[in-house]
């Protein structure tokens, strides 16, 4: 008798569960087919994009089946939900049939289109959605990539249709998927399993893919190490992928980033370090020519321009600027390069290495110094005042458009909105009577709509004077003190087979410390 009653009541409570999970508007209202299409407001042409759909007056996005999940891998939370991926060719999905709100968009160089739709009528053969442009980068020459990223935890097919859709619909042209080793979790890297080089069989989706490295080693298992690298278009993997105990279970941390850099280097690779100022072989690496640009935010918001890219231009390297976003395409960062004519891997990159480029995951920046562009070098003879002119643009109140000349904001313009799109333009004279670099940035606290904090940066503008590069001795300085701090580090955290392999490394400090300090000397007399 007491077990038929605890059945009875087992079964009550199942079924109020059931009930309260299930969504009852649902269960009564018809369920409509509808075909989706995203077009360009001005020319009509199809355009991939993504989309979320709401009842009308609510405020959570409604499950979209049929389109591909632009959140797959991420962890939705309140303000990220509800985006699903729009080929050019459009896509069929199921919605209750009442009225609804659609967002939709396409990469950063839309609008956000906001429709409501009334599907309580006859229902529409295709629902055509037409997007604003916000910018168009090809107009001049602008080419969109990341040049970090990983998945994990996907079937091989589920991958694919990753990589298939999401790098289109947020409109990169060139994306780098990266092979990477770690103890016992890397079974689960999904893009592991793709051969180093051209990934050829995604060519249909007009996206250029290229399969690198991310060359690495860390003290624990995933605390700061020598650092992390990327190998971009190399030939064939350098070995050991990872480096020290700390990551690969095994060995001591007897090997530094240098060796495999050379490698790298050696195949024609482009050498890309990662995380900002992540890592203690950074510096020496830097300082030494033997890496071709800096990631910022590929990953997460760790640290800031003034750590480590400031400190490079400020002791006259020419370092140009890149990004990308490692674990999944999280956010619509881009590099976008100045790449005339057809686009290859190798011209792309080149563009990179030459500083012709930008980082950005919202406006589209611009930069011309007396009519110098994003990586050119201006040569004076004298000092003069030169024509300064930055703008930008995009969909996000990115709030304030900078100038950086030297570190150091000279100037800031407030954002504008103006038909739909965010702006920001202004022109000064810069009186220069010492050498300089120029660059243009944003400072905003805003998000975009994958929730990710807004950022762009230029690559600077160079201007030598009398023959003679931007130098800081005070920075010099501190770039002395960093790589000081990173031999102790290296001293007491580090596991060595022997003495001999620890001045092996520190050794490389020791090169480059040497080599700065007379450069001090020569310009602090």
């Amino acid at each position: 008798m007491r077990k038929s009653l605890l059945s009875a009541f087992t079964l009550a409570v199942l079924s109020v569960c059931v009930y309260l999970q299930a969504d009852p508007r649902t269960a009564d209202e018809d369920i409509a087919k509808i075909r989706i299409k995203l077009v360009d407001a001005q020319s009509g042409k199809a355009i991939p994009g993504i989309i979320r759909v709401f009842r009308t007056g609510e405020d959570k996005p409604l499950a979209l089946p049929g389109l591909y999940d632009r959140l797959r891998g991420l962890k939705p939370t309140a303000t990220l939900a509800g985006w699903y991926v729009v080929p050019a060719a459009g896509g069929e999905t199921t919605v209750p049939r009442g009225k609804l709100r659609i967002e939709a968009l396409s990469g950063l160089e839309t609008a956000l289109a906001v429709e409501e739709i009334d599907l309580t009528k006859k229902l529409p053969d295709e629902l055509t959605v037409k997007l604003p442009p916000t910018f168009r980068p090809e107009q001049s020459d602008l080419v969109a990539g990341n040049t970090h990223l990983h998945l994990m935890n996907l079937t091989a097919d589920d991958s694919d249709e990753y990589l298939r859709l999401i790098p289109v619909a947020d409109r990169l042209k060139v994306q780098f998927v990266s092979y990477l080793e770690r103890i016992k979790e890397d079974v689960n890297y999904i893009t592991n399993r793709h051969p180093i080089g051209e990934m050829k069989q995604f060519n249909a989706t007009g996206v250029l893919f290229n399969n690198g490295e991310e060359h690495r080693h860390n003290f624990g298992a995933g605390g700061e190490g020598y650092g992390h690298v990327m190998f971009l278009n190399i030939n064939r993997l350098v070995k050991p992928v990872s480096l020290g105990s700390g990551i690969t279970g095994v060995g001591n941390d007897d090997i530094p980033l240098r060796p495999g850099i050379e490698d790298a280097r050696k195949q024609g690779g482009t050498i890309i370090w990662c995380h900002n100022a992540f890592g203690f072989e950074g510096v020496p690496n830097t300082l030494a020519g033997r890496v071709d640009a800096l990631n910022v935010y590929d990953g997460s918001r760790v640290g800031t321009f003034d750590d480590s890219y400031y400190r490079y231009l400020n002791i006259g390297m020419r370092f140009p600027i890149s990004t990308g976003t490692d674990w999944f395409i999280y956010d619509f960062s881009r590099v976008y390069a100045k790449v005339p004519g057809e686009v290859t891997i190798p011209k792309w990159l080149d563009a990179v290495k030459a500083g012709r480029c930008q980082a950005t995951n919202s406006p589209l920046l611009t930069l011309t110094v007396d009519g110098k562009n994003i990586g050119d070098v201006m040569n004076l003879d004298q000092p003069k005042a030169v024509r300064v002119e930055i703008t930008a643009t995009g969909r996000h109140d990115f709030q304030k458009l900078q100038l950086v000349q030297n570190g150091r904001v000279i100037q800031s313009e407030p954002s504008k909105l103006k038909a739909g799109v965010y702006t920001a333009r202004f022109v000064r004279e810069v009186r220069l009577d010492e050498p300089a670099w120029f660059a243009a940035r944003i400072d905003s606290t805003a998000k975009n709509e994958l929730d990710r904090q807004l950022f762009a940066h230029t690559s600077p503008v160079y201007v030598d004077l009398a023959g003679k590069r931007v130098f800081s001795v005070e920075t010099g300085e501190l770039l002395l003190r960093r790589m000081e701090e990173a031999r102790e580090e290296i001293r007491s955290r580090g596991k060595f087979g022997d003495n001999a392999s620890r001045d092996k490394i520190l050794a490389i400090y020791e090169e480059t410390t040497k080599d700065l300090v007379q450069r001090i000397k020569q310009r602090g007399k």
